[in-house]
């Protein structure tokens, strides 16, 4: 018996002739995540399946944790490979039952190769019984505690007992590169998760206010890109200096207006980033009427100045679902650090809910784009940050 970590997709499965295309780019991703989790393994397909064998046993969780945070990873569960017969089948059904909660089984079976010489419902009472004679475990068909999975395929069977979620959606660089706005607080980073998980290959920009953030922000925002970097094999960040151009939207523009000049300013900026990365897109963690810039009115004129496509992944969610889901990717934690981003301490305390593009030219008419923009752009910083491996912890 050999233990390995056995991964399925689902939307690739719906790729037909591009699904070779798209299982072979999960297979990289999956090589890439084990090298950052620091496990030496080998990662093969298998019929339609993903197959991750470690070259350290003592290293299976390890790489199941890593395996677990890859775009289009459906699910992946602890298994052994045995040979393709039935007393072979029986003997890893019994040593994953043997390992498990106690209480009543299922056994499951799919025959990838129907030359086995058993339909998939004799071999599934064939292994059922011998597991039931011996275990002195009832079967259960409905509510199982515990779901035995036999999968053969040609020349061996994989077996194993429950299978944990994976992300689901689609390998990284399935799609083309979007720009993710990424500041320190739980809509963003999860945004640039949802895309990441639908192929996107991501770069975050940050744009940062060091004389009132200081750089205990940055470190927030490095530590966020650490997590989302697990999904996207590296997550290239941009921090732009913003200090010039919000003080001059200050001395510009009215209090109420400020919010929708800071974001509009953040795509001029983008707009030239976007050519340098080659980015076809923004991302931004709007969600619509969470706060006055994001009303419906506010955010078509915000996305006026946008040159390429906006892509908001929250539009349509409250905050339980964003909490929710940061808490599952890891950024939770992260977020809630009492760091504000660059704009939150200019909030006006009664914000323009409706504001239209001509009446924003004209507040704008004092600002001169060209420099503010050149000025920013003149002082990025640029790196690629590593997965954290403290997240694997």
């Amino acid at each position: 018996m050999r233990r390995v970590v056995l991964v399925h997709y689902a939307e690739i499965g719906l790729k037909r002739r591009n699904r070779t295309r798209f299982t072979r780019r999960l297979a990289d991703r999956l090589r890439l995540a084990l090298s950052s989790a620091g496990v030496a393994g080998q990662v093969g397909v298998d019929s339609s399946r993903l197959v991750v064998a470690p070259d350290d046993v003592a290293d299976a969780e390890r790489a199941m944790r890593a395996v677990l945070r890859v775009p289009g990873v459906a699910d992946a569960a602890h298994a052994l490979c045995v040979a393709d017969n039935v007393e072979a089948i029986e003997a890893g059904a019994l040593e994953q039952l043997t390992a498990s909660p106690p209480g009543s089984f299922k056994v499951q079976v799919r025959r990838a190769d129907k030359r086995f010489p058993l339909t998939s419902i004799d071999l599934a009472r064939a292994v059922g019984g011998r597991c039931a004679d011996v275990s002195g475990r009832p079967v259960d068909v409905h509510e199982p505690d515990v779901r035995l999975r036999v999968e053969v395929v040609t020349g061996s069977a994989y077996v194993s007992a429950g299978t944990r979620r994976g992300p689901g959606g689609l390998p990284v660089g399935s799609t083309a590169r979007l720009l993710a706005f990424l500041s320190g607080g739980l809509d963003s980073p999860v945004a640039a998760w949802q895309m990441i998980r639908r192929g996107a290959r991501m770069t975050g920009v940050h744009f940062h206010n060091r004389s009132f953030q200081g750089n205990a922000v940055l470190e927030k925002i490095e530590d966020l890109a650490g997590v989302l970097a697990w999904s996207a094999g590296g997550f290239p960040l941009i921090v732009v200096p913003f200090e010039a151009c919000q003080r001059a939207i200050v001395g510009t523009v009215p209090a109420s207006h400020r919010m929708i000049v800071y974001r509009r300013a953040m795509f001029r900026i983008a707009a030239r980033l976007a050519y340098t990365e080659r980015a076809l897109g923004y991302v931004t963690g709007d969600s619509l009427g969470q706060v006055a810039s994001q009303t419906a009115e506010n955010l078509r004129t915000i996305h006026a100045v946008a040159d390429l496509p906006v892509y908001m992944p929250l539009v349509g969610s409250d905050k339980v679902d964003i909490t929710d889901l940061a808490r599952r990717i890891g950024t939770y934690d992260i977020s809630i650090r009492p760091h504000e981003d660059c704009c939150a301490y200019l909030a006006a305390p009664r914000p323009a809910v409706k504001s239209n593009v001509k009446e924003l030219e004209e507040l704008e008419a004092g600002l001169d784009w060209d420099a503010l923009v050149d000025e920013a752009l003149d002082k990025i910083k640029r790196r690629v940050i590593a997965p954290d491996p403290d997240v694997l912890r």
